[in-house]
């Protein structure tokens, strides 16, 4: 049985013990936050404190961690005690809709280099040291997700083929409802070039025009242009490679407590409950990354 780093549990619980000292940082993780498409200051604040715990967990679990931001998430995260970080998302072009809110993941990576690298969602909590499997064995990517309720709705089937040329509907996995992509890895340079390729060559095609226009005429949000792009893609592309993969659970509690690794799932992180536990988990994790959280949740409409 692996070695269990801290507790395991579920977000929904702050018990458990934590350990003493950490591991030796062996290896880097690739975090980003691209803070434009946050324009909604609360969940701003909470994005403060859910970035401290990630970075909390991802150190005691023995991996450094590059952090990519934007001139404005530089000023918030510059005293969190990353290993680097970087105002990469700067670059962004302004063509870019921030509706496509993974676009910040996606500059990143290509920044950072997309081969031998991991990268992580601000809101997933690695707490044993699994990515380790994926740096010692190159044969293998890491694409780790979980399946959510939120529906498919049929026109997403419109967007796909838009973009994902040459994949007709029978060869794409079965998947049912949504996914929640937190980790992202690649050593095998063909299907990262596949990947990057779509998605870059996707944000000529989704302009924020058309974006308006396709919401206008199908009245369904823009989630659904990102979802596709960064999550379906993923998935689809993945077919006959051989992935690492955490295997897709309606149960988070058993993606914690078996695997070592959870991702807050779609809007639960910013319910009352979870800014509760996320802060207490921190604050009793590391008291000092929770005063910069704090202090960098006060200055939000000071910047």
């Amino acid at each position: 049985m692996a070695e269990n780093y801290y507790y395991s549990g579920n977000i929904g619980s702050s018990s458990g013990s934590v350990i003493d000292k950490p591991k030796v940082r062996k290896y880097v993780v690739v975090q980003s936050l691209w803070t434009k498409p946050l324009n909604d200051n609360r969940k701003l604040r909470d994005t403060m404190y859910i970035c401290a715990l990630s970075l909390a967990y991802a150190h005691r679990s023995g991996y450094k961690v590059h952090m990519h931001t934007d001139s404005n998430g530089y000023e918030l995260l510059k005293n969190f005690g990353y290993d680097k970080i970087e105002k990469t998302l700067d670059s962004i072009p302004a063509s870019v809709p921030t509706d496509l809110f993974a676009a910040g993941k996606f500059f990143a990576m290509k920044a950072e280099g997309v081969i031998g690298k991991v990268h992580i969602d601000t809101d997933v909590f690695i707490k044993k040291p699994i990515l380790d499997k994926f740096y010692e064995d190159i044969s293998m990517d890491a694409i780790c997700q979980m399946e959510e309720d939120m529906p498919l709705v049929d026109h997403s089937e419109r967007i796909m083929h838009m973009h994902i040329l040459g994949y007709p509907p029978t060869t794409r996995p079965n998947w049912q409802g949504s996914m929640n992509t937190g980790v992202v890895g690649f050593n095998n340079p063909v299907l990262a070039a596949k990947y990057f390729k779509n998605y870059f060559d996707s944000l000529k095609i989704y302009t924020a025009d058309k974006i308006e226009k396709y919401k206008s005429e199908n009245g369904y949000g823009c989630m659904c242009f990102d979802f596709v792009l960064e999550q379906i893609e993923l998935s689809y592309l993945s077919v006959g490679y051989n992935v690492y993969t955490l295997l897709p659970t309606k149960n988070p509690c058993f993606v914690a407590d078996e695997i070592g690794y959870q991702h807050l799932q779609g809007g639960t992180k910013w319910t009352t409950g979870s800014r509760t536990i996320i802060r207490e988990l921190l604050l009793k994790m590391d008291r000092s990354l929770y005063n910069a959280a704090t202090i960098a949740a006060a200055r939000i409409n000071k910047i």
